[in-house]
């Protein structure tokens, strides 16, 4: 489905492919989203790892140990080709079924935030991740003003989904969701792409940023500050440019 966004009070309007995630700026033609800009970081190194344990654990739990298992102090694993074979494919079995965990809490929290009455999931830890959100609403008392807000950036012709953005005593604070298992670098850079569209067009300059982490096995948030935002909104439009250009070259 492609929707028509309206923005800078009518005199911008995009395009926004849901299916695709594509964004065409008001002549049509594709521009880059925030997550695209963010994506030429390289997070291969904690992905990398995360990989090869999750085979090592598969290996563990579905393979049987050796009759005579203790060798030299060792224990060894009796393990086919076909093990192998389902033991690499895991990692992207248990990405998928993280990121559509990821995906379920965000539209729950974004439907709560919209005033909508979203039913309780039956996934544990999609529930877990709604507690983490409910416990930050009582304790912070948020009124929230956005909720997966379209933003765009005339002059740098970017574009994004931006998750909320809310008053917390009295300050305008920029938030941003993530189920991940961890905050890493590229997060805030990301919110930084968000927060300059928002200024750019609404005028209005975010008191604070935040990301909020969601406990997906225990329930429990982390919530992260952000400082330093000069900073990080250079490094965003650094990463911008490096996309333009490797885009210009193909």
């Amino acid at each position: 489905m492609i929707k028509k966004i309206n923005l800078y009070k009518g005199e911008s309007i995009i395009t926004f492919d849901e299916g695709r995630h594509i964004f065409r700026d008001p002549e049509g033609k594709v521009i880059p989203s925030v997550t695209k800009a963010t994506g030429i970081i390289d997070k291969s190194g904690p992905l990398m790892g995360w990989t090869a344990k999750t085979i090592v654990k598969w290996i563990r739990k579905n393979t049987n140990k050796c009759d005579k298992n203790v060798i030299d102090n060792n224990e060894y694993y009796l393990v086919t080709e076909d093990d192998l074979e389902r033991a690499k494919k895991e990692y992207r079995r248990l990405k998928t079924e993280a990121a559509d965990i990821g995906t379920e809490i965000h539209e729950w929290a974004s439907d709560w935030i919209k005033g909508k009455k979203p039913d309780m999931p039956s996934n544990e830890k999609v529930v877990g991740g709604i507690t983490a959100f409910l416990k930050f609403q009582k304790e912070h008392k948020v009124k929230w003003l956005e909720s997966e807000r379209i933003i765009y950036s005339r002059k740098y012709n970017f574009a994004g989904i931006l998750d909320a953005v809310g008053i917390i005593n009295k300050e305008l604070v920029l938030i941003d969701f993530k189920s991940s298992n961890g905050i890493y670098d590229d997060m805030r850079f990301q919110v930084s792409g968000y927060q300059i569209a928002y200024e750019e067009e609404t005028g209005k300059k975010f008191d604070r940023r935040m990301i909020l982490r969601f406990g997906k096995e225990d329930g429990m948030f982390e919530i992260t500050e952000l400082d330093e935002e000069k900073k990080d909104k250079k490094i965003f439009l650094a990463c911008l440019q490096i996309v333009n250009r490797i885009k210009e070259l193909k």
